[in-house]
C-alpha cells in the first residue's frame, strides 16, 4: 500500500487539485489562495508546487494533497487516496479483498435506490401517476426529469425489498443506516414509500440522500408533505446544496450563483434557463453551504419564499455571507408565491427580478417599512427593534455610518439616536478579548532562527549536506532539532527525500512545523547562493555555540575559585583559551550575507 500511496501522490499534482476547490493565484514559486478552513480577506495560504503542500500562516492549517481532501471535503484517508488514484488512472489494491467502510456502502445503496426509483417512475405502471404530476402539475419536461434523475418511490415497500434485498443482496440494517428503510420486527418499511423522489447528491456528483414529496392526492392524510434522508455519515442537510453538482459549472462561468429554497424551486428555474442556480432547504444558509459555493463564486443572488427581513436564520445566513465575503443581493418576488411558480408562469418577470436583485441592506430597510408602514410610535418602536442589530451586524463601518443615516432619515430622527442605539448592541456583541490582548508572542533566540533557516534552504536544495556529522552537533533548539532527528531516521529507510511522505510520518506538532520551515520566504536567495548562504549560517551557529561555551566555563570558574580547586581551574581555563582562540578566527571572517 505505501508503493501505490507514493504513486498516487507522484501523479497528483497538488495546484491542479486544489484549483478546483479553491481559486489560486501565483506567488512567485508558490500559488497564494484565501484559506478555506478560516475566513479572512487577505490570502495567507499557501501552496507549493515544488514540495506539494500547503500551509495557512493565518489559521495552522497545513499538509498534502491528500490530508486537503480529508479537511475539506471530509473523506477518510482511504478515501482521499481512491479520489485521487481515480483521477490519476491509477487501479488501487483493495485494503482487503471485498472490504467496505460505511460510505462506500451508503453510496453504493444509494446509487441502487437512484436507478430503482428512477426506473419506477419512467417504466413502471405505478409510477404513471407521479410522471403525469411531474409533467400536468409541475410543468417538467422529459429531459429535465431525466438530468435530475427524479424518481417515484411505490406505495407497497415490497418493490424496493425484492431488488434491493433479494436481488442486490444487501442487509437489511444498512438500508436502515442510510436512512432508506425502516425496521418493524420482520417488517421492511420504504421511509418513502408514495413520494416523488428528488435524489441529492454532493458537489461530486454522488447520492447520499433523497428528498420525498406526497403526490396531491395524498396531501390531506396525516402525513408529512416532504420528507429526507436523515442524518447519516455521508449526508449533512447544513452541508448540502441541491443541484451544485449540476449547475457548478455554469455558477463558476456567470460569476454569480442564485439560491433558491426547495428541490421544485431549483429544478423549474433551471428548466426556464436560469442554470447557475442551487436550492438550500428552508431559509436557513449555513456556513458550510456558504464555504462550499465560495470555492465557484463571491456573488449570490438571494431568492428565498421567506421573509428574509423578519427570519432570524436567514439573517444570520447573510451576516455569515457578508463575513466570508461574499457579494449578497436580494431578489423581490411579485405577484408570486415562489421561484418555482414564477418560472413557471412567467421566466421573464422572475429574469427581471433577478436582474434587478437589491443589495442586501437596502432590502431589508425597504421590506421592513413596508411591512409596518411606519404610521405610529408603536410601528417605528418595531421598525428600530428589528433593524438597529441588522445595522450593528455589518462590519464594514462606513457602510454601517451610511445606514444608520438613511435609517434615521426614514424614522424621522437624529443620526446621534440611532447611532447610540446601535452602540448598545454593539457592547453587548463584543467579546472579550483582555486575556488575547496580554498574551505575548513568544521571540525565537538567533540560533533558532538560524537553525531553521539552515533546515529551510537545505530542504530547499540540498537535503544531503543535512547528514553532515557538524550540522548534528549544531541543531539544539528543540523544534529543528526534533524534525531533524526524524529526518534522520526517514534518510535511513528511503532512497530520496520526498517532503510529502516525510511530512505523513511526522506527528501533527512536527508536521506543521515542517510545513512552517519548507513554504517559509528565503528572501530572493537563490539555489546558487546556497553554499555560501549554508556556510555563513554554519560559522555563526558556531561562533553562538562557543560563546555559549564560553559563558559556561567562566561560570564554572567562579564556582570553583572559592575551594581553590587549581588543577580543574587550570584545566577550564586551558579550554577557554583555545575557545576564544578558534572564536577569534571565526569572528575575523566576514559574516555578512546571513538574511533572517
Amino acid at each position: 500500500m505505501s508503493d501505490q500511496i507514493a504513486e498516487v501522490k507522484q501523479k497528483s499534482d497538488i495546484v491542479s487539485i486544489l484549483s478546483d476547490f479553491i481559486e489560486l493565484k501565483k506567488s512567485g514559486r508558490n500559488f497564494k489562495a484565501l484559506c478555506p478552513f478560516h475566513s479572512e480577506k487577505t490570502p495567507s495560504f499557501v501552496i507549493s508546487p515544488e514540495l506539494q503542500i500547503f500551509k495557512c500562516f493565518g489559521c495552522g492549517e497545513s499538509g498534502d494533497v491528500i490530508s486537503f481532501l480529508e479537511k475539506q471535503e471530509g473523506m477518510e484517508f482511504y478515501e482521499a487516496l481512491k479520489y485521487l488514484a481515480d483521477r490519476a488512472g491509477i487501479k488501487l489494491t483493495p485494503q482487503k479483498p471485498g472490504f467496505k467502510d460505511d460510505k462506500e456502502k451508503l453510496f453504493e445503496l444509494n446509487f441502487y435506490a437512484k436507478h430503482f426509483y428512477s426506473w419506477v417512475l419512467l417504466n413502471h405502471e405505478v409510477g404513471k401517476g407521479a410522471l403525469g404530476y411531474l409533467f400536468r402539475n409541475r410543468g417538467l419536461r422529459l429531459e429535465t426529469i431525466r438530468t435530475f434523475q427524479l424518481g417515484y418511490s411505490p406505495e407497497s415497500s415490497r418493490h424496493l425489498k425484492n431488488f434491493l434485498i433479494d436481488k442486490k443482496r444487501i442487509i437489511p440494517q444498512d438500508l436502515e443506516k442510510a436512512g432508506l428503510c425502516i425496521i418493524r420486527g420482520k417488517d421492511i418499511i420504504d421511509r418513502f414509500r408514495g413520494r416523488v423522489i428528488f435524489p441529492l447528491f454532493d458537489h461530486r456528483n454522488k447520492t447520499i440522500g433523497f428528498a420525498g414529496r406526497l403526490l396531491p392526492k395524498d396531501e390531506k392524510k396525516d402525513l408529512a408533505k416532504y420528507i429526507n434522508t436523515p442524518e447519516t455519515v455521508i449526508y449533512h442537510k447544513s452541508a448540502v446544496l441541491y443541484g451544485l453538482n449540476i449547475t457548478k459549472q455554469e455558477i463558476k462561468k456567470s460569476k454569480e450563483a442564485i439560491i433558491v429554497e426547495g428541490e421544485l424551486d431549483l429544478i423549474s428555474a433551471w428548466q426556464a434557463g436560469f442554470k447557475n442556480v442551487v436550492a438550500i432547504k428552508g431559509s436557513s444558509l449555513t456556513e458550510d453551504q456558504l464555504r462550499l459555493l465560495s470555492r465557484f463564486t463571491a456573488k449570490i443572488i438571494l431568492a428565498l419564499d421567506a421573509d428574509i427581513a423578519g427570519d432570524e436564520a436567514a439573517r444570520r445566513g447573510i451576516n455569515a455571507a457578508e463575513n466570508l465575503g461574499f457579494e449578497v443581493r436580494v431578489v423581490k418576488l411579485s405577484g408570486f408565491k415562489d421561484p418555482d411558480e414564477a418560472a413557471r408562469k412567467d421566466p421573464e418577470k422572475l429574469r427581471s427580478a433577478i436582474k434587478n436583485a437589491k443589495g442586501v441592506w437596502d432590502f431589508l430597510l425597504d421590506s421592513t417599512f413596508e411591512r409596518y408602514q411606519g404610521r405610529s410610535g408603536n410601528e417605528y418602536a418595531k421598525i428600530s427593534r428589528e433593524l438597529v442589530p441588522v445595522i450593528a451586524s455589518i462590519n464594514d463601518r462606513i457602510i454601517q455610518s451610511h445606514y444608520i443615516a438613511l435609517l434615521a432619515q426614514k424614522l424621522g430622527v437624529s443620526i446621534d439616536s440611532v447611532t447610540e442605539e446601535i452602540e448598545k448592541i454593539s457592547a453587548k456583541m463584543i467579546v472579550n478579548k483582555a486575556i488575547l490582548d496580554i498574551v505575548k508572542p513568544e521571540v525565537k533566540t538567533r540560533s533558532e532562527l538560524l537553525e531553521e533557516r539552515l533546515l529551510t534552504i537545505s530542504f530547499r536544495y540540498d537535503h544531503n549536506y543535512l547528514k553532515d556529522k557538524n550540522v548534528k552537533m549544531l541543531i539544539n533548539s528543540p523544534l529543528p532539532k526534533r524534525i531533524y532527528e526524524e529526518y534522520l531516521e526517514y534518510i535511513k529507510k528511503h532512497k530520496d527525500f520526498d517532503p510529502s511522505l516525510f511530512a505523513s510520518v511526522l506527528s501533527k506538532e512536527l508536521v506543521n512545523g515542517f510545513t512552517d520551515l519548507l513554504l517559509k520566504d528565503i528572501k530572493g536567495l537563490e539555489e546558487k547562493d546556497y553554499n555560501n548562504e549554508k556556510e555563513l549560517i554554519l560559522r555563526e551557529l558556531q561562533i553562538l555555540r562557543i560563546k555559549n561555551d564560553l559563558e559556561n566555563i567562566a561560570t564554572k570558574i567562579k564556582i570553583l575559585e572559592p575551594d581553590k580547586e587549581t588543577e580543574r581551574i587550570k584545566k577550564l581555563e586551558g579550554e577557554f583559551g583555545n575557545l576564544t582562540k578558534k572564536l577569534s578566527e571565526l569572528e575575523e571572517k566576514n559574516m555578512r550575507g546571513i538574511i533572517l
